[in-house]
């Protein structure tokens, strides 16, 4: 009866605000228990943790590469002191022992090359390094027996293919596959462009070897064909790459080569004589027509 009565007597209205106000209580919070694992050793309980067949392949994968860096490296450096060997045997005008230490570099670098091309990234450092030592002797070879600079088709294991680039490039930006070439052939071609500069520092050294010996024609080559190379890599944009560095040096290379010619030249002028313009004795006394006269 009483309820009856409150039930009339209480508006809509009011009925309606106390139902809002009891909506927006928060809900009790419900209580959450924990489970207690079942009895276990310390081995069960590592492997609910964390997989170790996982952990496992990674170690594998980790120490496989570590022993073929290493493998790498190794022969990396042995190559590269073949290069060097190789370089000093044409300084010293031993052609045919620097020609079979190439050959040897070249046995090593196709050796590795399967192992690097399953490992990309072990193409990097020491194996870039020494095909640029190996780019720098066949330049100086070339230059020796020709007169001219090596072609970038003429070092094969400088210009080997970076085929891992071309399937990052794929995955990453297939919209812009006419990039491709450019992007495949940078590394190549960054490797063939510090074989170069390298070399200039060897011209240098063959330069002073002839002006030494008065050669002055050898001298004027070495300097033409470094200011040729200076011209072309004045029309690069190398930013801060290796090649970049290595430039620097060429600057310097040119100047000490235009000092030598200059020298020389002046040397040539103040009576001394150069080599191959010296005159032939007379055949008869076997002395020159500026000799002596007693």
């Amino acid at each position: 009866m009483i309820r009856t009565l409150l039930r009339k007597s209480v508006s809509p209205l009011l009925t309606t605000s106390v139902l809002k106000k009891a909506s927006r209580q928060p809900a009790p919070r419900r209580l959450y228990t924990l489970k207690a694992l079942p009895p276990s050793g310390p081995a069960d309980l590592l492997a609910n943790m964390l997989d170790t067949h996982d952990f496992g392949q990674v170690r594998n994968a980790v120490e496989l590469y570590d022993d073929r860096r290493e493998s790498v490296i190794k022969r990396c450096r042995d190559s590269q002191k073949l290069a060097k060997q190789a370089i000093y045997s044409l300084h010293r005008n031993d052609n045919a022992k620097a020609e079979a230490q190439l050959r040897e570099v070249e046995v090593i670098a196709k050796e590795l090359l399967p192992m690097i091309t399953e490992s990309p990234f072990l193409r990097m450092g020491s194996y870039s390094a020494s095909m640029e030592e190996y780019g720098e002797a066949m330049a100086f070879l070339v230059f020796l027996k020709e007169g001219r600079l090596v072609r970038k088709s003429e070092l094969p294991l400088c210009d080997t293919e970076e085929r891992w680039v071309t399937r990052l490039y794929k995955r990453t930006c297939q919209r812009d596959l006419c990039k491709l070439p450019h992007l495949c052939t940078l590394p190549r071609v960054l490797r063939y462009l510090g074989a170069i500069l390298d070399f200039t520092g060897e011209l240098n050294r063959f330069c002073v070897k002839a002006a030494t010996a008065r050669d002055k024609e050898a001298v004027k080559r070495c300097r033409d064909l470094c200011d040729a190379i200076m011209g072309e890599f004045l029309q690069f944009n190398l930013r801060n790459s290796s090649p970049r560095k290595k430039f620097d040096s060429l600057k310097y290379t040119l100047k000490k080569l235009e000092n030598t010619l200059y020298e020389l030249s002046l040397t040539e002028n103040l009576g001394l004589k150069t080599l191959g313009k010296e005159e032939e004795p007379d055949a008869e006394t076997g002395q020159g027509p500026n000799a002596d006269v007693e």
